[in-house]
């Protein structure tokens, strides 16, 4: 990411952070004696302004302690270890009940600023920053090892060069020894096995999508279409879905994790989370939208993927016929970079009085409500 664009995407967070940081729950944080001096003396380590005239504020305390998090900046005592501990923990909640918001009022950019926001809190590093920055021992300065690595006589699909986890993960094809012959000349064995060790549990999710509903009437004898996954030009009749305007539908999600001939080890729900202060149970958000307009369509929270879940997302048809891009986001409650999108193209046909009455996909929303 150039760096225009990395600054334009820090920018934009700090509307998320002024909001967060004026949360009543933060009310209370404390702002001990000779504190403001030190909240001055931290401002000059993070990146974003906050007002000097507020050093005494609970409010700037707590921004300053979230951008010191992301920067993972060194912090002036002991006592702000104890309170950054105290607001992230406030942190996750407020952006749980921000999400809530967005989703009601469907906005659609505000709700994958938030999981973002949620992501930088859950691993301490800025949005903007490389995913690779998220391994246990790798810095900025490491970052050049990946850039101008060759596999060589390693067989793997991926060609290089790395700038995120997921070409990471495809580089190294489930093998430690590809992944230490990309660091060993500077870092420590121990290092190395402790990234591979967080780099290896990484949850890697192959997704299929399935719409399931009542169909275009050539074909009105199936209740169930896959939904096209290789990217093809949109001039492709083939791509486009047939579906009626102003329906109920249910698109249906299959996730499933993949492993990759990594070391078989027990799994474990909890996320990889080594800056944050408590045990956290990795899970995703479905987020459906239109983004031309902006709008989100629908979206569902999911818990751990052990091996393979399939979950519903009800959804309507616009009212209007026509050709309509939605946007399916998988993102990742836990990880930076882990995050998928897939296009779903459809083309609405006008409303027909023989799919206004249908039983089984009534009897699916009646299922999703019950959840």
């Amino acid at each position: 990411m150039g760096k225009a664009l990395a600054n334009k995407v820090v920018m934009e967070f700090v509307s998320w952070l002024a909001k967060e940081q004026d949360a009543e729950e933060y009310s209370d944080l404390p702002v001990r004696h000779n504190e403001d001096q030190m909240n001055s003396e931290l401002a000059k380590h993070v990146p974003i302004e906050v007002n000097p005239h507020s050093f005494d504020s609970s409010h700037t305390k707590a921004h300053l302690l979230l951008q010191a998090h992301f920067a993972r900046s060194m912090l002036p005592c002991p006592d702000y270890v104890t309170d950054t501990k105290t607001v992230l923990d406030q942190s996750v909640r407020i952006c749980q009940a921000m999400l809530d918001v967005a989703a009601n009022e469907g906005w659609l950019v505000t709700a994958l600023n938030i999981t973002s926001l949620i992501q930088m809190l859950i691993q301490g590093r800025w949005i903007h920053e490389s995913s690779l920055l998220t391994l246990p021992n790798v810095e900025n300065h490491h970052l050049h090892l990946f850039r101008k690595w060759n596999q060589g006589n390693h067989k793997v699909t991926y060609q290089g060069p790395i700038e995120c986890l997921p070409e990471l993960i495809a580089a190294c094809d489930g093998k430690e020894n590809i992944f230490a012959s990309i660091v060993d000349h500077e870092l420590h064995a121990a290092h190395i096995t402790q990234a591979w060790h967080f780099l290896s549990r990484l949850p890697v999710i192959e997704v299929n999508l399935m719409i399931k509903g009542c169909l275009d009437d050539a074909i009105k004898e199936q209740k169930e279409l896959p939904v096209p996954m290789l990217a093809t030009g949109v001039r492709d009749d083939k791509r486009w879905i047939k579906l009626y305007a102003d329906q109920e539908y249910v698109l249906q999600v299959q996730l499933k994790r993949l492993h990759f001939g990594f070391t078989k080890v027990k799994q474990d729900s909890k996320a990889l989370a080594p800056r944050f202060p408590k045990a956290k149970d990795e899970g995703w958000f479905l987020i459906l939208g239109e983004v031309d307009k902006k709008e989100l369509v629908a979206l569902k929270r999911i818990g751990y993927v052990r091996n393979q879940n399939v979950v519903s997302v009800a959804f309507y048809t616009p009212e209007a016929p026509g050709k309509y891009i939605y946007t399916l986001y998988l993102m990742s409650d836990s990880y930076l970079g882990m995050d998928q999108q897939y296009d779903i193209y459809l083309s609405i046909l006008p409303a027909s009085t023989s799919t206004q009455a249908n039983p089984e996909i009534s009897d699916a929303f009646n299922d999703l409500a019950l959840k």
